[in-house]
């Protein structure tokens, strides 16, 4: 009888296994996380359709699955081999669970209950750490590291540098529980998605221990310049240094982008008018966020090749064909933009001007069904088969072994 394989030999088959690779990124957003699981359901349909599997997941297709808070927290349900109803039947629960009334005393303690959204991915992920979830494809949270100051992009990969803890403690031998650095393997599934989803304002800050008896402290990945983590998840997938190992090339490595409908923070209100100086420098730091991740857009698009190039702006248009060299990618965008303009032109109608402000809203527990509908009809006009091409189709899952003959159940013999 074959030996079962570990959790980390599933990940390090797939990860290492010959041929072109494809990422899903998956943004920040907060509940607006179903809009993504919206656009996310047209996907897995489509891919569904395009390859003949009826039954198939997107952890069947992608090779790593990445995302920075509530990208984070979809992403590792859809790397552990969960559909997408799976993920917005979540979200439906959680949303009133988290982001539900709670006693909290204001400007002392954050908006909503960290203890909610921890005891619920603790219910959903359970105990496992990194390297014993039962993963079905590769994985990458976003959290940002308070105390040093950096962005951490924490992977299931085993030839990530840290994987064992200090390399040079590992090189040292000896018991590994001994060893000062804890290794990532080690690190729980749920609280490193915990820190990836921590938004300040609305959640604490997150500790994990990183240091024998000396936590780290994270908080939202979002509040780095990876909100939108396509570019880190590529770079995660080329550095040599992050351990995946794969090669650039526009046949060889597919990008695909999803995002939560994160809108231009325009500010047509300030035009004659004196505002508030605390109000808006609080504005001008929340749209770096908007900033940011129309930056990584621009970059995935002009470093690479797009069947559907995103528009960045009327100057540079939506940098099709300029790009400095042999593309590095293929990359395509999947987002709704919550604006009317935009929704108006893709699907020829868009909710009201009170609705469209209401679907901003991060914590908008209520939001969750209709923003589910509307990723879902964004979806439909944007997602196309053409847009996976056959040299990027996964190697069709094998076959379980026939029984032997004459080696069948065994009768029971009679009395």
């Amino acid at each position: 009888m074959a030996r079962a394989l570990d959790p980390s030999e599933v990940v390090r088959a797939r990860l290492t296994a010959p041929g072109p690779k494809r990422i899903l990124a998956i943004d920040g957003g907060g509940v607006r996380g179903a809009l993504a699981i919206g656009m996310l359901t047209r996907l897995e349909a489509t891919l569904r359709a395009r390859l003949g599997r009826p039954k198939l997941v997107l952890a069947d297709y992608f090779d790593l699955i990445g995302g920075t808070s509530t990208g984070a927290i979809i992403a590792a349900g859809l790397a552990l081999g969960r559909d997408c109803a799976n993920l917005e039947n979540l979200y439906r629960r959680m949303g009133p669970r988290v982001f539900g009334p709670g006693l909290r005393v204001p400007l002392v303690q954050a908006r909503f209950n960290p203890g909610r959204l921890r005891a619920l991915l603790e219910e959903e992920l359970g105990p496992e750490t990194l390297g014993t979830a039962p993963w079905q494809t590769g994985f990458a949270a976003i959290a940002k590291r308070v105390d040093t100051g950096s962005p951490w992009v924490l992977t299931n990969s085993p030839a990530a540098k840290y994987w064992l803890g200090d390399p040079g403690e590992v090189a040292a031998g000896g018991d590994p529980d001994a060893r000062a650095v804890v290794a990532n393997k080690d690190y729980p599934l749920a609280k490193v998605v915990q820190a990836s989803a921590a938004a300040p304002f609305f959640f604490d800050l997150v500790s994990v221990e990183v240091i024998r008896g000396r936590p780290g402290i994270f908080f939202d990945g979002a509040i780095s310049p990876h909100n939108l983590p396509a570019l880190q998840l590529a770079m995660t997938a080329l550095v040599p240094a992050y351990g995946f190992g794969w090669r650039a090339g526009a046949d060889r490595l597919m990008i695909v982008s999803v995002g939560t409908g994160q809108a231009r923070p325009r500010q047509s209100r300030w035009v004659g008018r004196r505002m508030l100086s605390l109000w808006k420098a609080m504005t001008a730091l929340m749209s770096l966020g908007y900033d940011s991740g129309q930056l990584v857009v621009s970059l995935m698009q002009w470093l690479g090749t797009s069947p559907q190039p995103w528009m960045i702006n009327s100057e540079v248009g939506d940098l099709s064909g300029v790009a400095p060299g042999p593309p590095l990618w293929t990359f395509v965008r999947y987002d709704a933009p919550l604006e009317e303009e935009w929704l108006e032109n893709v699907l020829g109608a868009a909710p009201s001007a009170r609705l469209i402000k209401a679907y901003h809203r991060i914590d908008g527990a209520a939001n969750i069904p209709a923003l589910v509908a509307l990723g879902e009809a964004v979806g439909d006009k944007l997602i196309k088969p053409d847009h996976f091409p056959g040299r990027f189709d996964p190697p069709e899952p094998a076959s379980p072994p026939a029984p032997a003959k004459g080696k069948g159940r065994a009768r029971r013999k009679a009395p």
